[in-house]
């Protein structure tokens, strides 16, 4: 086999002789690729084709798993909601416990029940996004119970504090707060307790928690015992037998502190109970509960 091959240029001509075995080994080399190729191309068009008949399904099963995790979020949202709901209604009940007016936290969102949109038509970071608005609200709430705590809790020593407890166990008192006949004189004067008649030795108890300022015996009140309960408030315990406190101690509501007996201006064994704001006098049958 004889190839020629022509020069523009120069206007001469090659040949090259191609012996029979050369063509056959280039034959044998240019086969098996041209049988490759005529495989792989076919082959390929087939995998194509199939993955295009499956990109449909493949496609619904991502959009059924997103559905599937926003409905998710949607349920987590519901709940969210409902539970604030609950704090709302939880948090009204305290406040009119706790004698704190609901406009003190007007700021507050106001709670709401149920997600306001279905969730199909929400997107994932929608969800996200109100997710993240509730968690923030809920942030708030706990601000507001937390003032709420302290306000009861404020309510609740004040409370301790108040002298309301009797001050012995013995209700009869022979002298109220007010104008009477001074048993000494013989002319009027203005008592500035009550004095509860009782044997000498029976229990005289704390009518509030305090702080002991004054365990001593004076002139006119004999043994007694101060008692300040804090804001200007103040109780004495007058005419004792026995002294059980010492100034500087912590008494509780009820706590023994003396006994009745009849000692400095006294006709006769009773106790002698004062409640004081600032020093002056007060009648005590407005603190004690027993006798409202």
């Amino acid at each position: 086999m004889n190839i020629i091959f022509v020069s523009d240029g120069m206007a001469r001509t090659r040949s090259i002789s191609l012996r029979s075995a050369m063509l056959l080994v280039g034959l044998l080399v240019l086969l098996p690729v041209v049988l490759i190729l005529a495989f792989i191309v076919p082959h390929g068009s087939h995998e194509h084709q199939e993955v295009k008949k499956q990109l449909p399904t493949i496609l619904n099963v991502v959009s059924a798993n997103e559905l599937t995790h926003i409905d998710a979020l949607a349920q987590q949202l519901g709940e969210v909601e409902a539970r604030i709901t609950r704090l709302d209604a939880l948090s009204a009940r305290l406040a009119t416990m706790a004698g704190v007016k609901e406009s003190a936290a007007d700021a507050l969102p106001p709670g709401r029940g149920g997600p306001a949109v279905h969730a199909h038509h929400m997107s994932e970071q929608e969800l996200k996004d109100k997710l993240n608005e509730l968690a923030q609200s809920i942030d708030l709430r706990s601000d507001k119970f937390s003032m709420l705590e302290a306000v009861m809790l404020q309510k609740r020593l004040q409370a301790s504090t108040l002298p309301s407890t009797m001050p012995t166990d013995v209700a009869y008192n022979s002298s109220s707060y007010g104008w009477r006949v001074d048993p000494f004189s013989g002319q009027m004067a203005f008592h500035e307790g009550l004095d509860f008649v009782a044997g000498t030795g029976t229990p005289v108890y704390a009518s509030a928690e305090g702080i002991v300022t004054t365990a001593e015996r004076t002139h006119d009140y004999g043994k007694i015992v101060k008692i300040d309960h804090g804001a200007g408030l103040e109780t004495r315990y007058a005419h004792a037998s026995e002294l059980l406190v010492k100034p500087g101690e912590h008494v509780e509501r009820g706590q023994l502190i003396a006994r009745v007996g009849s000692t400095g201006r006294s006709t006769g064994a009773h106790l002698h109970f004062e409640v004081r704001l600032n020093g002056a006098a007060l009648d005590p049958r407005k603190y004690l509960q027993s006798m409202k």
